[in-house]
């Protein structure tokens, strides 16, 4: 085994050491460094080897038990990035609790099924302020009124207004204010309303009970209805409904009906 010298790369100290010392670590005699040996030179070169300062490998601090945790948020971004989270599931929730009060006038829903106190079903179609893809039923008028079921057990044309009726006492009501002078002049009529239409509406009005007491909601604007009334026989009128108003519970009638006019027309006067 042959000597040689190097020297340390920190102070600039010169050592000498046998060649079987070649890559062992070792601590510098002036500075006190770790620093590993060179290996060792050919026999024929002119030049001053120089160790190798030993760098103890860097170690990573232990990460956290919390699964999915990045090097972002030890710089103090993860903070950041789940209160973003948290804004957008926030935002995510109430657009979905909205939805069903802002949605657009055509989108689609589900029809629902009335049942009566009788037992008797029908399938209504869904609320929809949209009158473009309107079916009405053939069936008697049917749906919900202030979220009570609603089946139209009469039908009445008086001083030029529709009332359907529910109950032998009016307990659920949907009158329709058409000013018309005489309801016979109501036959062979029609009446689509949308809820942008700038000319004048008929009134509607909802009435349903409480305990004892009466209740009534009017709308002159917003809801969306299709009336069509058929030939006056017999003091009665026939017609089709569809009608949606624009309150919180979404009331919805839709279905035919056979209306009796409580106002014949009066004989003319004699001369």
């Amino acid at each position: 085994m042959s000597e040689f010298k190097f020297i340390c790369p920190v102070c600039g100290q010169h050592i000498a050491t046998d060649s079987a010392a070649s890559g062992t670590q070792i601590e510098c005699p002036t500075c006190f460094q770790k620093i590993i040996v060179p290996d060792a030179p050919k026999s024929d070169s002119k030049y001053i080897l120089s160790a190798t300062q030993y760098i103890k490998p860097h170690v990573p601090p232990p990460t956290s038990a919390l699964p999915g945790r990045s090097i972002a948020s030890s710089k103090g971004l993860g903070p950041a990035i789940f209160a973003f989270l948290a804004l957008i599931c926030t935002v995510l929730v109430g657009i979905h609790l909205l939805r069903g009060r802002n949605a657009p006038a055509d989108s689609p829903e589900t029809p629902t099924t009335t049942i009566g106190s009788s037992g008797t079903a029908r399938v209504t179609p869904a609320w929809s302020l949209n009158l473009a893809n309107t079916e009405i039923p053939d069936a008697a008028a049917a749906g919900k009124v202030h979220d009570k079921v609603f089946f139209c057990q009469r039908a009445v044309l008086e001083n030029g207004s529709l009332v359907l009726r529910q109950g032998r006492q009016s307990d659920v009501t949907v009158t329709i204010h058409l000013f018309a002078t005489d309801s016979h002049a109501l036959g062979g009529r029609t009446f689509n309303v949308g809820t942008n239409d700038a000319v004048a509406s008929p009134g509607i009005v909802l009435g349903w009970k409480e305990a004892d007491l009466s209740m009534t909601q009017k709308f002159t604007n917003g809801y969306a209805m299709q009336l069509e009334f058929g030939p006056v026989t017999a003091g009665n009128v026939p017609g089709r409904i569809f009608l949606c108003v624009p309150d919180k519970e979404e009331s919805l009638v839709a279905g035919t009906f056979n209306a009796e006019i409580n106002n014949p027309v009066s004989s003319p006067k004699r001369q």
